[in-house]
């Protein structure tokens, strides 16, 4: 689910306006364990507590040759996944080198193969889920696994507090991060496959290299949203590149641990609960819990999921691009839908044109209930368009929580006046569209509030 912004009744807004005319399917398999991967026994303490630790076998530096690294590769996969291996290969997938640091998709796989991963979790099954995320992202799901009674008390006896009764059963609030993941998978697989090797290995975490360009299209817009976000990152002299430090609350490796030996058909796999718990950390201002998918922090005063802003402030940073957060309903302070600040028209324009350059785009629409009142949101992603032989025109869409393994189509009638906002490309607008911030506006006015009630 998503979160409109609405603080001390201060609405989010559009922040585009133009000059001209003023306007305001198939069930996912469960997966199979190895078979030399039993289940940790609940008396292990050490596989379910938070602290953690890799094993303590050398890291060799050194980059073999492709046929060597397929060959190491593919001692550790069962029949199923060598098949998708060498699917990906004959594609050219494994080659692929969009990633932050320019390892490849194999690069990666040949890594988590060889080198430490965090105690409780499988080389053979994180490759596993890897190259079945790869070659059909539309596997990908924000669904949680349910933490057995053993595990649970595990963890209490260990830590010498209750385990929360609705940490078992949680319903997910991480259809913003997990349509994020979505398009990692489907748009850039070596980059996807790079945060699946760094959030499993022994340092826990993954950097990426970006500019402040990337964040914002001024040097001090961008400075205040790393300010604001509590983001830990390193800047550079130049005051141009930085360095972005990416990691889940220690609590995912508990979650991520269950979902290896515990996983039930249509949950998230270890390897979904490691990225979509990084990525709310990050979005929350370092506040994300993974055993209760609550988070803190002052920019949100919802316990669960991502606003608007930080969804796209961390889309941003993933994607090393700044998109730009369009609102386009009108929702006044009961929460009520009252109008939209774009004619439909336009926000569909908005998304073709943004599909035209390449990228998908995550939108967030509401659910209305009585009198068009705001009954909740959820987040799915765009990946295309097409019209029927009558001219009826369908979104095409990923939704993470639908538990299909395919894309499922979406009319525009019906979608287009549901559409609270979206992530939308530079290119969609035109020279006639103004662009500024009024999210940075809502965000100041809400931390004024809070230093004058201190």
């Amino acid at each position: 689910m998503f979160k409109i912004n609405s603080i001390n009744g201060i609405n989010s807004e559009s922040f585009v306006r133009n000059k001209n005319n003023n306007q305001n399917s198939n069930v996912v398999s469960n997966v199979t364990v190895p078979a030399d991967f039993a289940k940790v026994s609940a008396s292990n303490l050490q596989a379910y507590i938070p602290s953690f630790t890799a094993t303590t076998k050398g890291t060799n530096n050194t980059i073999p040759s492709k046929q060597e690294q397929l060959k190491t590769v593919k001692t550790k996969l069962d029949r199923e996944s060598q098949l998708i291996l060498n699917k990906l290969d004959k594609n050219g997938i494994l080659d692929n080198k969009d990633s932050n640091d320019g390892s490849s998709v194999l690069d990666n796989l040949y890594k988590i193969a060889t080198e430490p991963r965090i105690r409780g979790l499988s080389d053979k099954l994180i490759l596993k889920e890897v190259l079945k995320a790869i070659d059909n992202p539309y596997t990908i799901t924000q669904k949680f696994g349910d933490i057995p009674d053993e595990v649970a008390n595990a963890i209490a006896n260990e830590t010498g507090t209750q385990f929360p009764e609705e940490a078992k059963n949680v319903l997910s609030s991480s259809c913003v991060v997990a349509s994020m993941e979505f398009n990692l998978a489907s748009k850039k697989p070596a980059e996807f496959a790079r945060f699946a090797q760094g959030l499993s290995g022994q340092d826990y975490s993954i950097t990426k290299k970006i500019k402040m360009s990337d964040i914002s299209t001024g040097i001090a817009d961008a400075l205040w949203n790393l300010r604001t976000f509590n983001t830990d990152c390193t800047i550079a002299r130049n005051w141009e590149d930085l360095t972005v430090n990416i990691k889940p609350d220690r609590n995912a490796i508990v979650r991520a641990r269950v979902q290896t030996s515990y996983k039930d058909p249509d949950e998230r796999s270890c390897v979904d609960v490691l990225i979509q718990s990084a990525l709310l950390h990050l979005g929350s201002q370092h506040t994300y819990n993974a055993i209760t998918d609550e988070r803190t922090g002052e920019k949100n005063p919802e316990k669960t999921g991502l606003t608007d802003e930080e969804k796209n402030f961390v889309e941003s940073i993933v994607f090393e691009e700044p998109k730009y957060l369009v609102t386009y309903q009108n929702i006044d302070e009961t929460g009520h839908l009252v109008g939209h600040y774009f004619e439909l028209d336009s926000i569909k324009d908005h998304i073709l044109k943004t599909l035209a350059s390449g990228e998908n785009i995550i939108v967030g629409y509401v659910h209305l209930g009585d009198q068009n009142v705001v009954m909740g949101g959820h987040e799915i992603t765009i990946v295309g368009y097409e019209q029927d032989e009558n001219g009826n025109g369908y979104f095409i869409c990923n939704d993470t929580d639908d538990d299909i393994n395919e894309p499922i189509r979406k009319s525009e009638k019906e979608l287009l006046p549901l559409i609270h906002h979206a992530g939308i490309s530079k290119n969609a607008f035109s020279e006639n569209d103004i662009v500024y911030e009024e999210w940075r506006n809502i965000l100041d006015n809400f931390q004024a509030s809070r230093n004058s009630e201190k």
